[in-house]
């Protein structure tokens, strides 16, 4: 075999979305290379500068550049690699990741010697020797006969670790720590790239628990585990949780899982014996509508997964939930109606999703049959379908956008379930749209404070003292220091006598209090309160204490 590494330079790079994301997979590529040929790995985010991330990569002086391509850095890429060509047209540039391991001869236009289709930990280091018949290989020249690779995990499993390399440890607590134990999906979703690959394999358990057991050692946040579902094999999945359990690391992970098919004996273990604050969970949903489900081929116990995700949420555990939109046979009143019963779940963060019609997906391929109207260009967002118009798609793009600013952010949180309490929202989606509409009038930037105000122009045609009062408890506890003034209930004309009250009550320096008090409306437990709100000098959480009108402490927060 010709050694085609020596004095040879390989760039492997990705464009992530922002700099705390890091590419596994440039990785795994990483420890699976040739030891003959020099390496490094070159990420950049998408809000660099082309030219300046071309300049730096030629400094390397690389003889070869592989890029990992997903969908939200496929268009910059292309850019990339005419870029350069034109600068270093002797330089050799394979592609691969899921945006090119599917429809990719348009990728073959531009001047790259290959696209790597599938799992590239063998096929890139056997392109880069120039070795014949590669799986999942694609040029203008020759195409392979197998249209995606896979390598054996047992293999993975004798590299060195790609999860603790030396040049990703100075920033390890900056950074997700992205984790696999499996690859492959149980599931046939028609709009999910991972229902292409329905052979689930697993890594073995000694080398699961030998790299999580280094965690001890490594300042890690949060870990993201990247199985499709982790609780595809249950008792699998319950041995990792037990696992972390015994870690006993200041960590959080998170995994994705199909909440529906949580079996009694996870539950259990959830409720009886894990500390919460280790788990964040991303539920799938997409859709309540069952002949859309059917549609799709998604097989889902619609009244089961609300009650799971209902009792999750009671017992404290952290869970992002999607809904995709362009689904078909699901209407602007059907999507209305998912995201209310989810809403009324109790999930911490609703994640509304259009659907994408993503490349090597069943759906993609249906899509002209269905009437799915979609962009051409990534991410592929549907614009239209026979079910929702385009002016309706807006409207759910709406309420998207309020979603993120008054749920997922928990700003709101606590006025939100008091205005449904009261009766004055019949609808979360219709409330979203609504604040999603005039989120587009603001002119940025904008204040939190504006958004408070915004919110309570939605709510004016109800009682507005206790709309301000209502949204003083969640607005008071956003800042470490007196906010602005926003609302005529912000500061009682009281305020004297009930710091007086206080200072004598607590036995708080009473200047003290002047300085870092704010005495204002607020509502609890479904009344009307006092709250007097305490910040500091040192800038932390301040503290709340709520007091009847009548000066009584009702608690201490």
């Amino acid at each position: 075999m010709i050694n085609y590494g020596e004095n040879m330079k390989v760039l492997l790079c990705a464009f992530n979305a922002k700099y705390i994301h890091k590419a596994l997979s440039l990785r795994w590529l990483y420890v699976a290379k040739d030891p003959s040929i020099e390496t490094e790995i070159m990420e950049f985010t998408l809000k660099d500068d082309l030219n300046q991330c071309a300049f730096r990569a030629l400094e390397k002086k690389p003889d070869v550049i592989a890029i990992s391509t997903y969908i939200w850095s496929s268009e910059a890429i292309k850019k990339w690699i005419v870029l350069l060509k034109q600068i270093k047209p002797e330089l050799r540039i394979f592609v691969g990741g899921p945006e090119v391991s599917y429809e990719f001869e348009e990728w073959l236009d531009l001047p790259i010697e290959a696209v790597l289709r599938g799992e590239g930990e063998k096929t890139l280091w056997q392109a880069i020797r120039k070795e014949q018949r590669i799986d999942g290989y694609a040029s203008k020249e020759w195409v392979s006969d197998v249209p995606y690779a896979k390598v054996e995990l047992s293999w993975l499993e004798t590299l060195e670790s790609p999860y603790f390399l030396d040049f990703d440890l100075k920033d390890s607590s900056h950074r997700y720590f992205y984790f696999e134990t499996s690859r492959g999906c149980p599931y046939r979703c028609s709009y999910c790239l991972s229902s292409l690959d329905d052979e689930v394999r697993f890594f073995s358990k000694e080398y699961i628990e030998a790299q999580l057991t280094r965690l001890k050692e490594v300042p890690v946040k949060q870990v993201k585990f990247l199985d499709r579902t982790f609780n595809a094999n249950p008792s699998f999945s319950l041995w990792i949780a037990r696992l972390i359990e015994s870690l006993n690391l200041k960590t959080s992970f998170q995994f994705e899982i199909v909440a529906d098919r949580l079996n009694q004996e996870m539950l259990d273990f959830l409720v009886h014996e894990a500390d919460r604050s280790h788990y964040r969970f991303e539920a799938g949903v997409q859709s309540f509508n069952n002949k859309t489900l059917k549609a799709v081929g998604r097989i889902q116990n619609n009244e089961k997964l609300k009650e799971i995700l209902s009792f999750l949420s009671k017992e404290g555990y952290i869970i992002h939930a999607d809904l995709i939109a362009g689904l078909p046979f699901e209407n602007y009143t059907s999507f209305r109606s998912s995201y209310d019963q989810l809403f009324l779940t109790g999930v911490d963060e609703i994640q509304v999703g259009i659907l994408k019609l993503l490349k090597g997906t069943s759906i993609r391929t249906d899509s002209k049959q269905l009437g799915l109207v979609s962009e051409k260009k990534p991410p592929y967002d549907v614009l239209s379908t026979p079910w929702i118009s385009i002016d309706e798609m807006k409207r759910i793009h709406d309420a998207y956008h309020a979603t993120e600013k008054f749920y997922n952010s928990a700003r709101f949180r606590h006025s939100l379930g008091a205005f449904l309490s009261l009766g004055w929202i019949d609808s979360p989606f219709e409330f979203m749209v609504e604040c999603g509409k005039r989120l587009n009038e603001l002119k940025a930037p904008y204040q939190l404070s504006d958004l408070y105000l915004l919110v309570k122009d939605v709510m004016k045609n109800h009682d507005e003292e206790l709309v301000e009062s209502i949204l003083l408890t969640d607005y008071m506890m956003q800042f470490k220091q007196r906010p602005p003034k926003i609302f005529t209930l912000q500061n009682l004309k009281e305020r004297k006598e009930w710091i007086h009250w206080l200072s004598e009550t607590k036995g708080f320096d009473e200047d003290w209090l002047s300085h870092y008090t704010s005495c204002c409306a607020g509502y609890y437990k479904q009344k009307r309160a006092v709250q007097m709100v305490i910040y500091n000098a040192e800038h932390q959480h301040p503290k709340r204490i709520w007091i009847t009108s009548d000066k009584e402490v009702i608690e201490e927060e």
